[in-house]
């Protein structure tokens, strides 16, 4: 039942617990696209010194939500992203969500997502982007329920499998 979480600003004292649920993010992302890039293990040793760093990024917020008996099982992180050669010339961009498989469908995310736009409310954002990783068909299902829908396509192959489709080029 939704009652059982409560939405909160994380704090510095959530930092294992946020790592935890990065590497399960990030192993999640991993399974859904077999050609997503690999988290080196150094990246994976860093990644504590890195969100510490996210808790105390001036415009961000980060988000958790905390069970009453499982404690802090989803997370979200959003930050405004300012570049005056645009109109809207600040968004509010969602870099990351989780919530751990067995609190879905209780609408912690959603709840998530709303105090996040309820912190971008208030500096002034009207306008969200986010990624999610191709083959993540959670993350499509639940962005798109909200709303959002593809601005920009980055796509990626490897420089062999390119070179192998390419026409030979004739010499003058």
């Amino acid at each position: 039942m939704s009652t059982d979480y409560v939405i909160r600003p994380a704090q510095h004292a959530d930092l294992s617990r946020l790592l935890a649920l990065q590497v399960a993010l990030q192993d999640h992302l991993e399974a859904s696209n077999p050609d997503l890039w690999r988290m080196s293990d150094q990246t994976r040793a860093q990644l504590k010194g890195q969100l510490a760093a996210r808790l105390a990024a001036p415009d961000a917020c980060v988000l958790v939500a905390e069970h009453a008996v499982d404690g802090v099982i989803g997370v979200i992180y959003g930050r405004i992203v300012t570049n005056k050669g645009y109109t809207p010339s600040r968004t509010g961009m969602v870099d990351q969500a989780f919530v751990q498989p067995d609190h879905r469908r209780q609408h912690v995310g959603a709840r998530l997502v709303a105090e996040l736009c309820r912190f971008f409310a208030g500096q002034g954002i009207e306008d969200l982007s986010l990624r999610y990783v191709s083959g993540n068909e959670e993350a499509a299902a639940f962005w798109t329920a909200l709303g959002l829908t593809p601005r920009i396509v980055t796509v990626g192959a490897s420089r062999q499998t390119v070179e192998s489709r390419l026409h030979p080029v004739q010499s003058s």
